[in-house]
């Protein structure tokens, strides 16, 4: 079986590593790649970019860590490789469209309507 090639290997560390919080570029420097053939090889493969990849696997983790009433915001944004926790809280409030304790207080009532 043939060896992957290095864009082939950073792809599947994207894919396998996205909560790492590691940037393309970084991703890039890491196997020895160009971070643009990267950029344009992993939305080739993913219909994606890398951004809007990390972005959805991001939602969809934060929105599944809510269900938990006991964690807070910054564990969820640490768990994610976010620097600090006003960096979460903002990428949230981007990402999301609405701030952290918002989103908190609806999957609170969500929780509440389903049971």
């Amino acid at each position: 079986m043939p060896k992957p090639s290095a864009i082939e290997q950073a792809i599947s560390h994207l894919k396998s590593h996205w909560r790492d919080g590691k940037s393309l570029k970084e991703v890039a420097e890491l196997f020895h790649v160009d971070a643009g053939n990267l950029e344009r090889a992993f939305r080739s493969r993913e219909g994606a970019t890398v951004k809007h990849f990390i972005d959805q696997r991001r939602k969809q983790y934060v929105t599944s860590r809510l269900a938990d009433k006991s964690v807070r915001g910054y564990e969820i944004g640490a768990e994610l490789g976010f620097a600090d926790d006003l960096a979460f809280y903002r990428w949230v409030k981007r990402a999301i469209g609405i701030s952290f304790a918002k989103l908190r207080k609806r999957a609170k009532s969500d929780f509440h309507k389903k049971n």
